[in-house]
């Protein structure tokens, strides 16, 4: 790989870096940085649908200090490369929705407000959702890392974990906006950040527990948290996984649920 050069920067450390999981692995030889991230595509590669059937939790603040938490069931469909879609339901009642497909994303929920969020896919509206349909997707750690042309990408190497981050250009220079742990036993994520074009977080997930779904290990618990003007907290397991299932298609279409509002972020105002 070209980058390999830039990527061994082992004794450069990554702002955060020294916080890792909270899982310690057994020590182990050290693999290079190409050997990670060929390791880390080669297994994203091997996984182009999922069909589970998910438990969420949702916990926010909702003014004046409040916290909310809602216990959902519903599924998580994933076709790559960019179809995503959560649901989750009360008592059999469907209360929140979250999707994106290659045109747009969509954030619905029922309880209080009854209103759907919806935007233009890569628009600027799409920056402003509580709850990112594209951030949750790359949260999954099933996806690919490649490095774009301008990216910097610095990797420590450590017994306990192997971090690599990437940095990019941004409007007051190069900022941090990915940052990846792997467990170095397997070479699979661990957590994952992502950080917005000024470098403020926009994400923080945990991979907690991996499973043997058919012959590929596969993460099926994950805990997240959303940033922005508000602190969103989501927790995802996953039950009755299957990689050979492809999800409908029509689950990834985008439509107004009945009597809700409709906010387009990215309409002119």
């Amino acid at each position: 790989m070209r980058r390999s050069a830039a990527l061994f920067a082992a004794a450069m450390l990554l702002a955060g870096c020294c916080a890792p999981p909270a899982r310690v692995v057994r020590r182990i030889s050290l693999q290079t940085p190409d050997a990670v991230l060929e390791a880390h595509n080669a297994w994203a590669d091997s996984i182009q649908h999922l069909w589970a059937r998910a438990d969420l939790r949702l916990v926010f603040t909702v003014g004046d200090g409040k916290v909310e938490r809602h216990d959902l069931s519903g599924h998580l469909f994933l076709a790559k490369p960019d179809r995503l879609f959560v649901h989750g339901e009360v008592l059999g009642q469907e209360v929140f929705t979250l999707g994106t497909n290659a045109e747009r994303y969509w954030l619905w929920i029922r309880p209080k407000v009854n209103t759907v969020w919806t935007g233009v896919r890569g628009g600027a509206g799409e920056r402003r959702l509580v709850i990112s349909p594209a951030a949750l997707l790359e949260a999954l750690g099933v996806s690919r890392i490649d490095l774009g042309p301008d990216d910097r990408a610095r990797f420590i190497a450590c017994p306990e974990h192997y971090v690599l981050g990437v940095e990019r250009a941004g409007p007051a220079g190069r900022v941090l906006v990915r940052r990846v742990w792997f467990d170095p036993a397997t070479l699979r994520p661990l957590r994952v950040d992502l950080f917005d074009d000024a470098g403020r977080p926009l994400l923080m997930a945990e991979l907690l527990r991996y499973e043997r779904v058919g012959a590929t290990d596969l993460c099926t618990v994950y805990r997240a948290r959303f940033y922005g003007d508000e602190e969103v907290d989501l927790v995802v397991r996953l039950r009755d996984v299957s990689l050979e299932k492809e999800p409908n298609a029509r689950v990834f279409e985008y439509r107004v649920p009945p009597g809700a509002a409709e906010k387009d972020l990215d309409a002119p105002e």
